[in-house]
């Protein structure tokens, strides 16, 4: 799958998609890449629909089983 996600999502959304896994908030990735927070809301929303998802614990726990992040 760990493959599978960098082809399903776009590079911005995985690189969301990292940053909501490492905890980052909205507000938090949105300074970082130097973007609005609505954008950002956007963003995580396609992640999550593509990946049937329905929260960042959700993601998270994606993350974890496909060794994209460790305890």
């Amino acid at each position: 799958m760990k493959n599978n996600l960098k082809t399903t999502l776009t590079e911005r959304e995985y690189e969301i998609f990292i940053f909501v896994v490492k905890g980052f908030t909205t507000t938090k990735i949105a300074d970082e890449l130097s973007l609005k927070s609505n954008t950002i809301s956007t963003i995580k929303k396609n992640v999550h629909n593509k990946l049937g998802t329905n929260s960042d614990i959700e993601l998270f726990k994606l993350a974890y089983k496909n060794s994209l992040v460790n305890l």
